[in-house]
Formats: C-alpha cells, structure tokens, sequence
C-alpha cells in the first residue's frame, strides 16, 4: 500500500503481523501503527521510500526511529554500521543483484526491536520482496522472534553475494590461463575490470562481516541466545566469501605481472630480431659504402667482375653473420 499521511508518494508501505498460533495478517499503514505501539507479536514492516525528506519524517515522528540512524538508512553512502538506540538495534547491509553480467549493490537498513522488524531502502530489492511474501505466507517456518526474520533476510544476503564471487573466480582463471597458453586476446583492462569488481565485492562485504562480528559479541536481549549460532553460520559465510576475493585478488595482480612479463618478452624478441637484422644490414652497407666512394682511383673501378663481387660478398658476410647469430641462440 501507499503511504500517503505526509505525500502521496512519500514511499511504498508493506506491513506483516503474526502472533503464535494465529495466522499472518496483512497490514494497512494505520493497522501497521498500531500494531507497532501495541508491541505485541512480530510486525515487519517493510519501506521503500521514494521521497526521502517524507520518509525520514515518517520514520522519525511515527515511528520514533534516531534521526541519525533515519538518516544512515536512507543514505546510500554510508558505510554499513551496527548502533543501538534505546530499545532499538539499527544496522545496514547491502544487497547485490546482477544485471547482464554486472553487480549492482542496494542498501537495506534494518530497525530491530523486540516486537518488530522495519527494512528501509531507497530502491526495489527482489530478495526483501521475495521473504516478505514468504514470512507472510509461512512465518512458522523462519522463526519466534523479529531476530529470527533478521538472520533469514540476512543470511539471503549474504548467500547472493556466493554465486557472483563464484562467477569472477571463473573469469580470474580464464585470463590466468589465456596469459600462460599465450592468447593475445588478453588486455589488461579485462584484468584490471575484473580486479575491481573483486575490490567493490570486498567493500561491502567486509562491513557486514564487522556488523555480524559486532552482534556476536553484544550481549543485547534483542538477540536470543538460540539465533546466535545461526549470525555465526552467516559470519563464517562472509568470511569465506572476504578470503575467496582476496584469494581471487591476489591471483589477478599475479596475472597481471604474468601478462605484462610476456608483453615484455615479447618486446624483446622483436628487439632481437631486429637488430639481428640490423647488424646484417649495416654490414652489408659497409660493403656498399666502401664501393659507393668516388675516389678515382680505385682497384676495382674498372673491374667488370666488380659489382658481382661486392653483391657475393654482402650474401657472404650476410650468411655467416645470421649463422653466428643462429649458433648463439639469438635467432
């Protein structure tokens, strides 16, 4: 639904409530406001805010939210943190989508209280619509509490980041393989695109990983005891997800070294071939300058088997120079 209290279009409005054993209900904005100061139950209430200045007064004069934390949800270039403000647990995380083979990264801010869950973003986000419709349909099975919601959507997250880590793996061991068979395909900027996908990856998984390190570690009566073990799961998947890029970094910069140690060979090669060719000529233009010289008196002016000579002897000098050269190994 829309929530129209301060514009007609301040933001896009879903709410959810669910109390064992009734069945889930759904929720317009004024029954979603209520059930948010009853503080019974589970309530998720999901925005997507398309104007930001009515959204941030939405979530501060309705809904009681910090104005700073109101602010780092609607702002997508805050780094991702963990605060607790009174009776609320604020967090953000980002979720990536790929769109034709290329990673877009939307941020969702959480609010956790003890009696609810609000995810505020500024943009669609498939995988929130994806378990709004799936809580909504079967809350039993994601969990008792708004944590319970909040490892499940975290957990999402987290678990899309593995098939586009997967994917730039692929993409480094194919320019690692293409630069060690010799594929002149191979530029650097492919490298270097590739490296700072793998550095963006990196850049918002880490602060999640911190988030979850940092809930481990807070003793909050938000998080029972019983999700712990679940937050450690997700923290071992960001984790393993940080070490794969930075495995995968380090054999890009490796690749890279690779690729311009073969440019360099290859220069030198042609380097070699040219003045191996150079030297040739120049030896037979010494034979051609020493019979170009316009003295008068030459031996072989008036000779008639003069210039077959000179011809013979730059064919001579020529072979056995390329034959030297061959010996060596230059050619």
């Amino acid at each position: 639904m829309e929530y129209t209290g301060l514009s007609e279009t301040a933001c896009l409005l879903r709410a959810a409530w669910w109390r064992v054993p009734d069945c889930p209900v759904l929720l317009d904005w004024s029954e979603a406001l209520e059930r948010f100061h009853r503080a019974d139950g589970i309530l998720w209430i999901d925005i997507e805010a398309r104007q930001l200045a009515d959204t941030g007064a939405l979530l501060t004069q309705k809904l009681g939210f910090h104005p700073l934390a109101v602010e780092d949800a609607l702002s997508p270039y805050e780094r991702p943190a963990l605060h607790r403000y009174d009776d609320t647990l604020f967090l953000t995380a980002h979720a990536i989508q790929r769109e034709n083979d290329a990673e877009y990264y939307r941020e969702v801010g959480f609010f956790l209280g003890k009696h609810f869950l609000v995810t505020v973003h500024t943009e669609p986000v498939p995988l929130v619509d994806h378990w709004f419709s799936q809580w909504a349909a079967h809350p039993q099975k994601v969990g008792r509490s708004p944590a319970h919601l909040l490892h499940s959507l975290l957990d999402a997250i987290v678990d899309e980041y593995f098939p586009v880590g997967d994917t730039l793996e692929e993409k480094a061991d194919d320019l690692e393989d293409g630069i060690f068979a010799g594929h002149g395909a191979v530029q650097v900027a492919d490298i270097l695109r590739v490296k700072r996908r793998l550095l963006e990856l990196r850049q918002h998984i880490t602060p999640l990983r911190d988030i979850l390190n940092a809930l481990l570690r807070r003793d909050t009566e938000l998080i029972p005891d019983e999700v712990i073990p679940y937050l450690q799961d997700v923290y071992d998947h960001t984790i393993r997800i940080t070490e794969l890029t930075d495995i995968n970094r380090d054999i890009l910069a490796g690749v890279l070294d690779a690729h311009l140690s073969v440019v360099s060979n290859r220069l030198n090669e042609v380097m070699r071939i040219l003045t191996v060719i150079s030297t040739i000529l120049m030896s037979c233009a010494l034979i051609a300058g020493i019979y170009g010289m316009n003295f008068a008196y030459m031996p072989e002016l008036q000779w008639k088997a003069g210039y077959p000579f000179a011809g013979a002897m730059m064919v001579l000098v020529g072979a056995v120079e390329w034959y030297i050269f061959k010996r060596k190994g230059w050619i």
